[in-house]
């Protein structure tokens, strides 16, 4: 066996490992996720580098053609019955299969260049959720599951000595409480959040303009390497020599956005690419969370009033770990909230804690309840709980078993899963179809009622509520 053969068998048993661990991921559309091979999925690329071709775009072709293949494979005429697709673009589309990709793929091997299907397991799962998300992604460096604790810091280049301040210190305090720190390699607060997020030794990804050998700008060129030697990842969604034009800023913001649980704005005036991200982040179902600065500078002027408009104020990263959700809380996170509340004085009481104060005060309500002078001894205590017990049992255990764990507070979308499950055990598939929400919506808000104990998986990929033991 010559040393080629051995490699190729090598990367094959690496890739066999790694389906083999994918396999317990959700399905997409009934399919288990693996990870897919760019030969695989050839035709989507072809149609993601064809100019013009955007994710609105893509979306209205595969809604009119089904997949990639048959888009590149209608007439002309029929392309141009798509909304916005004229003879130009029609053309361009029909000649896609003329582009030789071998050196596209080549390129990305000999570079560390992973080229991602929407389907492949290795995608950012929230990311994966969004309207529009890219069907093809570029990624130089390394993704890692618990990069689905994200939280986005977003701001204007030209940022004060105050906001460069805070930006860094957030970032520090997030990844030290187990987030991953995204933004989009900037100047100004975009800098400060990676540097923040490195220099404390966490996790930080970049969402590019350009292609992810194209790195903009020239002055973040080592900052984009301390981010990719770190184990972070540079992102992008356009051919990886692609230079980074100004009308390819507003889409990656969608990106920045969709692969967060919120957005944090540090300073930003009244216009801006942080308030598009903002936006963005709120179409999707993201948190938004804004800091407050001077009332006189014209860089609180965005924040102030995203903070009018219900954005949540951040001081601190606890004021982040409070406003979202507790599945989606990192487990450091939850150690440190819980920490916290532990350590919470009791006002007038010089620093006592008030777990201390109730745990004296039930012992005193104990040993009350117990006195002889109340006239109420242990042995009657024990009795009253024995009639309890007593009538605890002469429930029907049946009556037990159908009774559902009580619903938390829920989100709309959240409540209509439960809406379609009702008492049954479904398929994830049929839950699609009950539902009327798409595959990918419904596999993260399945997960998400998981977290919460509304839901839990059986065997053979189906849900069913969670009962009461």
């Amino acid at each position: 066996m010559d040393a080629q053969e051995s490699e190729r068998e090598n990367e094959q048993s690496a890739r066999d490992a790694a389906n083999e661990a994918a396999a317990s991921l959700w399905s997409v559309n009934g399919e288990r996720l693996r990870f897919i091979d760019p030969e695989e999925f050839t035709d989507e690329i072809l149609l993601s580098l064809v100019d013009g071709v955007g994710s609105i775009t893509t979306d209205r072709l595969l809604t009119r053609f089904g997949s990639a293949t048959n888009v590149l494979d209608a007439p002309l005429d029929e392309l141009q019955r798509v909304d916005k697709v004229g003879p130009t673009l029609a053309h361009k589309i029909a000649q896609a299969r003329s582009f030789d990709v071998e050196p596209l793929f080549r390129f990305c091997r000999e570079n560390d260049i992973r080229i991602l299907s929407i389907n492949d397991a290795r995608y950012p799962s929230r990311l994966r959720e969004i309207v529009g998300a890219p069907r093809v992604l570029y990624v130089r460096g390394k993704l890692q599951p618990k990069d689905r604790y994200a939280i986005a810091m977003v701001g204007t280049r030209d940022a004060t000595t105050y906001g460069r301040a805070q930006a860094t210190r957030l970032a520090r305090e997030l990844v030290e409480a187990g987030f991953t720190v995204v933004s989009g390699l900037a100047l100004g607060i975009d800098g400060c959040a990676h540097r923040g997020a490195l220099d404390a030794r966490g996790r930080t990804l970049a969402v590019l303009g350009g292609g992810v050998t194209s790195v903009y700008p020239r002055e973040h060129e080592d900052l984009a390497g301390r981010i990719i030697a770190s184990g972070g990842a540079l992102i992008s969604e356009y051919y990886p020599l692609t230079t980074p034009l100004r009308g390819n800023f507003p889409a990656r913001n969608r990106i920045i956005s969709g692969l967060s649980i919120g957005v944090v704005v540090v300073e930003s005036g009244k216009r801006g690419g942080s308030l598009i991200t903002a936006q963005f982040a709120a179409e999707q179902n993201r948190e938004v969370f804004a800091v407050p600065g001077p009332i006189d500078r014209e860089n609180s002027k965005g924040c102030h009033q995203l903070l009018r408009d219900g954005a949540a104020l951040v001081e601190t990263v606890d004021d982040i770990i409070e406003a979202i959700p507790a599945y989606d809380v990192p487990p450091q996170a939850a150690e440190r909230q819980a920490s916290a509340k532990d350590s919470e004085t009791e006002p007038g009481t010089l620093g006592i804690s008030s777990k201390s104060i109730e745990s004296i005060n039930t012992r005193k309500k104990e040993a009350s309840t117990d006195s002889p002078r109340s006239g109420k001894s242990k042995k009657e205590k024990k009795s009253r709980d024995s009639a309890t017990e007593r009538q605890d049992d002469a429930k029907s255990k049946s009556e037990k078993e159908r009774r559902f764990a009580p619903l938390p507070e829920l989100r709309p979308e959240e409540r209509a899963i439960v809406d379609a499950l009702g008492e049954d055990t479904l398929q994830i598939d049929e839950l699609i179809r009950k539902s009327g929400l798409p595959a990918s919506k419904v596999i993260g808000l399945v997960a998400a009622l998981e977290f919460k104990q509304v839901l839990k998986r059986l065997e053979g990929n189906s849900v069913t509520r969670r009962t009461l033991p």
